[in-house]
């Protein structure tokens, strides 16, 4: 029983059936969104040219050009931000988002769609079934929306009966805002108030980050809530996958890659555009993750590379919100020291943000944690940004994450305790279902 549970990642039938289904109109607007924004890659960096060229045949996901970034490094930034955006909207809102947790900036976000939908703006909420279960069966938010007339679908909903359907741990750990066909909002922040969230789990305040595509890289983030939306409503509404805004893309600007993971799509894509991007880097790669437990192609890599001469730095909390993963991570330590990689462990708050920067001229920003339920079980998405002025902006973020952080002394790290290594080591072997 166990096994049927967590051992093969299996969906149901009429799910992957509605996948295929929904694919085709998915990739078909892609492909014209890519036509319409060509990234036009000649002139960037190697590094930028070899992942562009992974995507594009390995996922299915063109780069696009024409986009202005902005990077939010807290909260609040980001909640003023989208909520100013879901004021302004006069077409669509499309929420989707793992965790809806209420309280302070998260309510802000709730008036605000209200607000919209009442001004005529077609406005629909997706959230995991898991993950926002504490909004969708206690509180008053679900009743609130429908009375609103706003959907609210929750994802992958998990029970007794439907072990027998599906395997019932697959999250939508998305975390995806959608406006007007040509903003979009990714990143690692939830529609949760640090102030409110999880203040009784002793690990500070949630440190996130998110970033404001402004061009066709936010319209690519909107066919993403489109197509998981149309296979947890069942439905493809009319104007789903259209061009509401036919204007034509302006050339130049950042240009960026989404690319989306998940069972029945592309499922690797994520895990292969890492190893590449870490494969392929020369000089430097700093990651910062609130959950580190690598794949053993992922860990070889960081090791390779190390051994090679590039500067890997992995930047992760000091205390972590699971007890199991902090000790499933500190296993993988002792191998990455060895090989030269600094570990910092960050002490101003749970760090959540999943960000990686490579060479200086190659970025991501996601809902991506660099553990093996993100690889290979979630459905995720991340943007890679090739661009050495935006990449820049969030390596200097990184740095101000590693200036709130001790670095792992390899001497001290080789000196404790017999028992803490086999309680690390023996975490590890449940390291893919954690």
């Amino acid at each position: 029983m166990l096994y049927l549970m967590v051992g093969e990642l299996w969906l149901a039938g009429r799910r992957v059936r509605r996948a295929h289904e929904v694919g085709d109109e998915f990739k078909g607007r892609l492909a014209e969104l890519a036509e319409q924004a060509p990234a036009g890659l000649e002139n960037y960096s190697h590094l930028a040219r070899t992942l562009d060229a992974y995507a594009r045949r390995g996922a299915s996901m063109p780069t696009l050009g024409g986009n202005e970034i902005r990077i939010f490094a807290g909260a609040d930034e980001v909640f003023d931000a989208l909520i100013a955006d879901i004021d302004a909207a006069r077409d669509r809102v499309y929420l989707i988002f793992y965790i809806w947790s209420e309280g302070g900036r998260a309510d802000e976000v709730g008036e605000a769609v209200i607000r919209a939908v009442g001004r005529g703006v077609d406005c629909r909420i997706l959230l995991d079934a898991v993950g926002s279960k504490h909004l969708l069966r206690r509180s008053s938010w679900p009743r609130r929306f429908k009375d609103a007339g706003i959907p609210l679908v929750a994802a992958l909903k998990a029970g007794r009966l439907r072990v027998l359907f599906h395997r019932i741990d697959l999250r939508n750990h998305r975390k995806i805002a959608a406006i007007d066909g040509k903003i979009g909002y990714c990143g690692s922040q939830n529609i949760a108030d640090p102030r409110y969230f999880k203040t009784d789990a002793g690990v500070g305040p949630w440190v996130d980050v998110m970033c404001r595509i402004d061009g066709p890289g936010g319209e690519a983030l909107e066919l993403t809530f489109q197509h998981d939306w149309c296979i947890e409503a069942e439905c493809i509404a009319p104007r789903m996958f259209v061009d509401i805004d036919p204007a034509p893309y302006t050339h130049g600007g950042s240009p960026v890659q989404v690319i989306n993971l998940g069972p029945a799509q592309s499922p690797r894509a994520t895990e292969d555009m890492l190893l590449t991007m870490i494969f392929a880097c020369q000089q430097s790669l700093v990651m910062t993750t609130p959950y580190f437990i690598p794949t053993e192609s992922m860990e070889h890599a960081l090791i390779a590379a190390a051994l090679r001469g590039v500067s890997v730095q992995i930047v992760v909390p000091a205390k972590n919100d699971s007890r199991l993963v902090a000790l499933a991570s500190r296993s993988y330590y002792g191998d990455l020291l060895d090989a030269g990689v600094r570990i910092w462990e960050f002490e101003g708050g749970l760090l959540h943000a999943k960000t990686v920067t490579a060479d200086g001229r190659v970025g991501l920003i996601g809902s991506v944690n660099m553990d093996r339920r993100s690889f290979a079980i979630n459905y995720e998405t991340s943007v890679f940004i090739y661009d050495a002025e935006v990449t820049e902006r969030l390596g200097k973020l990184q740095s101000r994450y590693m200036e709130q952080a001790v670095e792992v002394d390899p001497v001290r790290w080789a000196q404790r305790s017999r028992g803490r290594q086999l309680a690390e080591n023996a975490t590890q072997l449940v390291a893919p279902i954690l």
